[in-house]
């Protein structure tokens, strides 16, 4: 069972409009959890040069003076979201997701929350995500917000959270994560599993199934309800977060590794990308895969 505990947040920011909803859910869990906030800012201002194989950035290293006024506008930015708490601003010059991942693990961070500003298209395919990035290349839950304007007149409450469920571990332990959740915040969790082509269950057997392998995670720890629906995960997913008002969906990432980031899975993407309301991606730790490939070939 995952040990939840959050006592640290890292709130990468670019200081843009959009990315202030991240901190107001980052002042929510903070408030909530009694946990010490970090905001993160890293200027990523390189100067390109074609190399004989491929381009290589180079990054100018930033003087203490540039640092420290650089600090007094992440504060200045952060200020009116975050009036009352006390909170660190770190600042650094590199790249955005590889800088994001370090200050993690030396922070100390047990969540990241970050805005992910939706882009589509040829946009997308060039910048990036950063949101993404992170996602395959760390090992912490993040908290992925939407644009502010996907959610008109949104608030950083939680009240609902869902849950989908596939009967992996990885769900198992984003399913531990989302029951620790609903007690935390006192609200209601729904558990989805949406079945596909491949499972050949009945209606009945599957909605039993499900409940079963739900029940040794949430026993009496928060009030739940299950749902069984039939199509596409992502699709039907995002469908019903919307029909039910959910205002956070928490998921599993998978565990194994590509070229050495963890893959987080096509449903987890599309929903990190397409979700209208804020998205926790619960990463399953690498040691758990590993030591359970290793009995299964054993």
């Amino acid at each position: 069972m995952r040990d939840v505990n959050i006592k640290r947040i890292l709130v990468p920011t670019d200081l843009s409009q959009p990315a202030l909803s991240a901190l107001r859910y980052a002042r929510t869990f903070a408030e909530r959890f009694s946990a010490g906030l970090v905001i993160f800012h890293v200027d990523s201002m390189n100067f390109p040069f074609s190399g004989i194989d491929a381009e290589v950035p180079l990054y100018d290293a930033p003087t203490p003076e540039y640092l420290a006024a650089l600090e007094k506008e992440v504060r200045a930015y952060s200020a009116e979201t975050l009036a009352g708490l006390t909170y660190e601003v770190r600042t650094v010059s590199g790249q955005t997701a590889s800088s994001i991942v370090y200050e993690a693990e030396e922070c100390g961070a047990d969540l990241i929350v970050m805005a992910t500003h939706g882009l589509r298209g040829w946009r997308r395919a060039i910048l990036g995500s950063v949101t993404e990035s992170v996602l395959h290349r760390g090992k912490y839950p993040v908290l992925s917000v939407s644009r502010p304007e996907s959610r008109p007149g949104a608030a950083t409450k939680v009240t609902r959270i869902l849950c989908p469920i596939n009967f992996t571990e990885a769900a198992r332990e984003a399913l531990d994560y989302a029951v620790h959740l609903a007690g935390a915040f006192g609200c209601e969790l729904v558990v989805v599993h949406v079945q596909e082509p491949q499972e050949p269950m009945n209606a009945a057997a599957l909605e039993e199934a499900v409940r079963r392998w739900i029940a040794p995670t949430v026993q009496e720890r928060c009030s739940f309800r299950e749902i069984v629906l039939r199509g596409g995960p992502a699709e039907r997913v995002l469908d019903c977060a919307e029909d039910i008002g959910a205002d956070l969906i928490v998921i599993g990432g998978q565990h194994k590794l590509f070229r050495d980031v963890t893959t987080i899975g096509t449903t987890t993407e599309r929903l990190v990308r397409f979700a209208r309301m804020p998205v926790l991606t619960v990463p399953r730790s690498i040691e758990a895969g590993q030591k359970a490939e290793g009995k299964a070939e054993g």
